[in-house]
């Protein structure tokens, strides 16, 4: 939407629009992770559709929320978690991977195809109760106690620190070889990529009716501790994309899908990590999702970053708009530039934007203009001031430029071409016809012009003593005097004159002595 009541327009998203309506389907890589950011972003921020009667019930909100981003997140780890259990050796195993994807029906059947009983009925109750988990935590405990822990394989362990609700780093115990515990993290024993290690702390690292926020806050303060190592790698450094260019920081660029989720918990998320293109693109050049993103999320108020937003989202508006007009869609770049916030900065940046694609502007009936003053609302005005600069610094057609100037409503400006190089070349031409039709344009802005009575008033007189002899009328003494008067001031030395224009003024000099000598007069033209 256009918001045309103010003189500068601004464009901003409808107050229908959702995260939703962004999504798309994709094959290649860049455009599956942008989909799947979409996604997520919807499910994080979108306003949930509350059942009826439920409305004021906040528990209702954050559990249907949880609910669409478990469903998002096992579809999300499916294949990685299928591809691993394929692979897996033991019976263990393979109830670990099928854990990571959500499976725990199918974890409790390859336990039981193990004869593992008692640990599948365990399983079978996983992430239910806080209770059944403080339960796990003190058997760990007095196992270790024991030294009876020591016997059970690294997979058995890990799925009874799961059960636990630790889904991070399973501590071992030094002692004698015999009774020695090794310490290992599970997203590094397992071979886990991070979506699944943080699928483990949604899952089974908080209970069900806990907030996503405190999975979130689980596998961010693992993270930072060092205790995690499946870091959230952006895409294309996980699946090993060669880079387009020299990122000192490539190893430190995070998945876009961790910032969103950082994004939902924490007022303190780095912003730049949200909407900086490298997150999230091959090229650091390339800021179309880092624009759509940002005007999206602050559209929806996801997070108030108050000014300094203000500053980053009209920097990347500017930054995009210079991508688009490189690529030849400088059309586009004029709409991105309306979402400038600044009100000052958005009116600089779109008449300069004008100025340089000036060339790529037609007539009024051009589909070109019309989108620019009919769809995007720019003013009329700033298009013609546009075109008029274009004609004087690349065409060097000055009358093409006043014609502009004039449409413009840039009256004094016009003048001044007007008075200094259209005028006087129509006069040595004697291309009366044109000089006619370009004062016509100056109409009832007589008044307004500063040194009208030092041009277009002495063009006009002249045009009106050569139609007098044309048709053989009386010329009034008025017109005569202010020709006289006028002339000797338009070519004094204080002016600076230009060549055409002194030339000018001894043409119509020479013509205005014939009439005065004709008509008996005495007195002198000064030069």
């Amino acid at each position: 939407m256009i918001d045309n009541s103010a003189f500068v327009p601004y464009a901003f998203l409808e107050e229908h629009v959702k995260l939703s309506d962004f999504v798309e389907n994709a094959r290649d890589g860049s455009m599956v992770h942008e989909t799947l950011v979409w996604q997520l972003a919807s499910i994080l921020f979108d306003d949930i559709q509350i059942p009826k009667g439920a409305e004021d019930d906040p528990v209702i909100v954050d559990r249907i929320r949880k609910d669409k981003l478990s469903r998002f997140w096992q579809s999300l780890v499916a294949d990685a978690a299928s591809n691993k259990v394929a692979l897996a050796r033991t019976r263990e195993e393979k109830a670990i991977n099928l854990l990571s994807g959500y499976k725990v029906a199918d974890a409790c059947a390859a336990l039981i195809d193990g004869k593992d009983y008692h640990l599948a009925s365990l399983v079978a109750r996983i992430g239910v109760k806080e209770s059944s988990k403080q339960d796990i935590k003190d058997q760990l405990r007095d196992w270790k106690k024991t030294h009876v822990l020591a016997e059970f394989s690294q997979p058995v362990r890990a799925i009874y620190e799961l059960l636990a609700g630790n889904c991070c780093v399973c501590e071992g115990e030094k002692g004698p070889v015999e009774d020695r515990i090794e310490s290992f993290t599970i997203s590094t024993r397992f071979e886990l990529d991070w979506r699944r290690s943080f699928g483990l702390r949604l899952w089974y690292g908080i209970l069900k009716q806990d907030h996503i926020e405190e999975a979130i806050t689980l596998f961010r303060d693992d993270l930072n501790n060092g205790m995690e190592t499946a870091k959230p790698a952006a895409w294309y450094v996980e699946q090993n994309i060669p880079p387009l260019w020299t990122d000192e920081r490539r190893d430190q660029r995070e998945d876009l899908l961790w910032s969103l989720l950082k994004l939902s918990a924490f007022d303190n998320t780095d912003l730049d990590a949200i909407i900086a293109p490298e997150h999230s693109s091959l090229s650091p050049v390339d800021f179309r999702l880092s624009w759509q993103l940002g005007q999206a999320l602050a559209h929806i108020g996801a997070s108030d970053f108050g000014h300094r937003y203000a500053l980053i989202a009209d920097r990347l508006t500017i930054s995009f708009a210079a991508q688009l007009t490189s690529e030849g869609s400088w059309l586009d770049a004029a709409f991105v530039l309306l979402h400038i916030q600044v009100e000052d900065a958005r009116s600089v940046a779109l008449q300069a934007h004008l100025g340089h694609n000036a060339r790529y502007i037609g007539g009024e009936d051009s589909e070109v203009f019309k989108k620019l003053v009919t769809t995007y609302h720019i003013p009329e005005q700033w298009v013609w001031e546009a075109k008029a600069l274009y004609q004087r610094s690349v065409v060097k057609d000055p009358r093409k430029e006043v014609e502009f100037l004039v449409k413009a409503g840039t009256f004094e400006e016009a003048h001044r071409t007007f008075r200094q190089e259209v005028a006087p070349k129509t006069i040595i031409e004697k291309d009366y016809d044109t000089l006619r039709t370009l004062l016509a344009g100056f109409k009832g802005q007589e008044d307004s012009i500063a040194n009208w009575h030092l041009g277009g008033e002495i063009y006009q007189d002249f045009l009106d003593l050569l139609e007098a002899q044309k048709r053989g009328h009386p010329i009034e003494d008025d017109l005569i005097d202010r020709l006289l008067s006028g002339l000797p001031a338009v070519v004094q030395e204080a002016r600076c004159p230009s060549f055409l224009e002194t030339v000018a003024a001894e043409t119509i000099s020479g013509v205005v002595a014939k009439v005065v000598v004709s008509q008996g007069r005495t007195g002198k033209v000064c030069l």
